[in-house]
């Protein structure tokens, strides 16, 4: 008997894939330095842990949509951090942003939707789109990973039902560009199509003049804002995001979601009421990832043959090594017999490249680029 006929159409997360893999190896023996992982390597703040210790005695069903009382937190918080009304009732709480973005994408899409994405991409975003019948359109980013806006015109068809940015941008770090969102409004503006706002990276970004792609959302009838606290607060494991839209679309995640998760677990949704309170500060976070991205650019800039972009947001260099190596995924595999895993620019639609998350120790940085340095004098020997 056969099994679904999209699964041949999608394969495991490469990054999750990888990280999996060099902790093997590390398991094994091998010493491996882990530069793959999309989490901060800090332990989950202590403010948090002791105040949701307390809490334990709380083990029963929540409302679908998560605890009122945290929507409206979030409510707030969204409508102070965006400028944009929104109430509790345009709030679900989800077991992390995947599951936000996969329950958003489920109550929008019918088989044979497309989705406009920016190349390079998160593999999750195209993957989640085959699952449900619908069809990834790609779009490169410009050589300076900012939205190409003629592209995307170019893009649109009558079947274009969403498309999907995250800024700060994984795996590139960029953080798209005033200039270009305001011609990304200009062009959508008259448009019904779904903005979905992948703003997962927005507490962590060096950039003063950063601003989410969702501001610029003409119609809020077709923002769809996806955010977690898994980033910026050291939670990946707790599993906690939420989405934030119109009310028809929170309605239609209730139903979903209702025979999906249930709900959100009770641990983490206290955890995250805990955070709110503190206005979901990652400000300690982000100083230290500066100065870790501040040591990684200097190593970076000594290694010949390989060229970059500063991050200004998330936590990951996206190097260009195509002078040294074609085959990035080749070209990683190597490296990680040398002792280093980093993600080949394949997983993200864009060979030539590999990305290398800083969200790691000072120590495990500087090993880790010393081995880079060496394997790349190698290669081009």
């Amino acid at each position: 008997m056969k099994l679904n006929r999209t699964l041949p159409l999608i394969s495991e997360s490469p990054t999750v894939k990888l990280n999996s893999l060099a902790k093997s190896l590390a398991a094994g023996g091998k010493k491996i330095i882990n530069l793959t992982a999309g989490e901060l390597d800090f332990d989950t703040p202590a403010y948090i842990r002791k105040a949701v210790s307390k809490q334990l005695i709380n083990n029963k069903y929540t409302p679908t949509l998560g605890f009122w009382k945290l929507r409206q937190m979030l409510a707030k918080q969204v409508t102070q951090d965006y400028g944009i009304k929104f109430g509790p009732e345009n709030l679900a709480v989800t077991a992390g942003s995947k599951s936000g973005l996969y329950e958003s994408l489920s109550v929008i899409l019918n088989p044979g939707d497309e989705v406009i994405i920016p190349v390079p991409y998160w593999p999750t975003h195209v993957q989640q789109i085959l699952l449900l019948g619908a069809k990834p359109v790609l779009v490169p980013l410009t050589a300076e990973f900012d939205l190409d806006v003629s592209l995307i015109k170019k893009k649109i068809t009558p079947k274009t039902k969403a498309v999907i940015f995250n800024s700060p941008h994984n795996p590139t770090g960029t953080v798209f560009s005033r200039k270009a969102l305001q011609n990304l409004q200009a062009l959508l503006s008259k448009r019904s199509i779904y903005v979905l706002s992948d703003d997962v990276y927005a507490k962590i970004n060096f950039d003063k003049g950063y601003v989410s792609p969702a501001k610029f959302v003409s119609n809020k009838k077709f923002l769809i804002l996806i955010s977690a606290f898994s980033k910026s607060q050291a939670l990946t494991g707790w599993r906690i995001g939420y989405v934030a839209a119109d009310k028809r679309i929170i309605d239609a995640i209730n139903a979903f979601q209702s025979h999906m998760s249930g709900n959100a677990s009770v641990i983490s949704q206290l955890a995250a009421i805990e955070i709110l309170k503190r206005r979901d500060k990652a400000d300690k976070f982000v100083k230290v990832l500066n100065k870790r991205k501040n040591l990684v650019t200097r190593m970076l800039r000594t290694i010949r043959g390989i060229s970059f972009r500063i991050p200004a947001g998330a936590f990951y260099f996206f190097i260009d090594i195509s002078r040294i190596a074609k085959n990035s995924e080749r070209f990683c595999q190597n490296l990680l017999r040398s002792g280093l895993a980093l993600v080949p620019g394949e997983a993200f639609g864009k060979p030539g490249f590999v990305r290398l998350s800083f969200a790691a120790s000072n120590s495990d940085l500087v090993e880790g680029l010393k081995i880079l340095k060496k394997f790349c004098e190698q290669s081009k020997s």
